[in-house]
């Protein structure tokens, strides 16, 4: 009912979209039921057993673990979701040209779109309240990407640009640590080192050179398509503005981490 008033108002024309806009909205519950259950359940214990005293801090830490929590699953879920799709017989043998990675449509691609317009969708919402101006900025920009995506258009890259997610794992694993984990064991200590060191260079494989890689690959598969009726100019400056607003944060999230990382070295020799 809902999405043939969606249809018939004209607010989304994509009869892809609105076929699987059930699945996207299952997939945003599953993640806010993800979220509640860190919120309820699992996180005021481990704040509890870190003796914060300050109630506000420690509400705030609740949400926070929340919200990496849901991170950590989702980059699972999405890395199966792609490489399984990557690795396919099919995605392998149906896009061998410009013209097919831009215009052609297989369920595999769609279903990698529909998860993640989905969790995207529920990041906009959580990085509303919880986060900050850059995170709320990814998130819009990821989700009109790949609600493009579905339309369909362009769903080859669909899993190729979601191989970013990579790093995330290690990012929520030193996130925790550096909360919930003691200081002063030398073995945790080497262990929370190593995972630094793997983020960084992951971060820096997928999210720098993968990340402009295959920005520089589908420009070109845009130019060599761009007299095909098909071609949709709106979209397309939104998908290759919005990637390069994408990997620019990247740049900037990496010169952080390293700029951290160089003065934590510093502040130990020093010591």
């Amino acid at each position: 009912m809902w999405c043939r008033l969606l249809s018939k108002r004209g607010w989304i024309e994509s009869s892809t979209i609105l076929d699987n806009l059930h699945s996207i909205v299952y997939v945003a519950l599953f993640y806010q039921v993800c979220f509640l259950l860190g919120k309820w359940f699992v996180f005021p214990v481990f704040v509890h057993w870190s003796h914060r005293k300050d109630e506000q801090k420690r509400r705030k830490l609740v949400h926070q673990s929340s919200v990496h929590f849901v991170s950590f699953i989702q980059s699972i879920v999405i890395l199966y979701v792609a490489v399984e799709c990557m690795w396919s017989e099919n995605y392998r043998l149906e896009y061998p040209t410009a013209l097919d990675r831009i215009f052609t449509s297989h369920r595999d691609t769609e279903v990698v779109c529909i998860f993640a317009v989905g969790y995207f969708t529920w990041d906009i919402y959580i990085s509303t309240f919880y986060s900050t101006l850059p995170f709320v900025l990814h998130a819009v920009v990821s989700t009109l990407v790949f609600c493009i995506g579905l339309k369909p258009y362009i769903q080859y890259y669909a899993p190729v640009f979601l191989l970013f997610e990579l790093s995330n794992p290690f990012l929520n694993i030193r996130w925790f640590a550096q909360r919930y984990l003691p200081r002063n064991n030398l073995v945790l200590n080497c262990l929370q080192t190593l995972n630094n060191i793997t983020l960084l260079v992951v971060f820096f494989l997928a999210r720098i050179c993968w990340g402009w890689l295959q920005i520089g690959k589908l420009v070109y598969d845009f130019y060599q398509v761009h007299t095909d009726p098909r071609f949709l100019k709106l979209e397309t400056l939104i998908i290759v503005g919005g990637n390069l607003v994408l990997d620019v944060l990247n740049v900037v999230w990496f010169s952080t981490m390293v700029s951290i990382a160089i003065k934590t070295i510093c502040n130990k020799n020093n010591k």
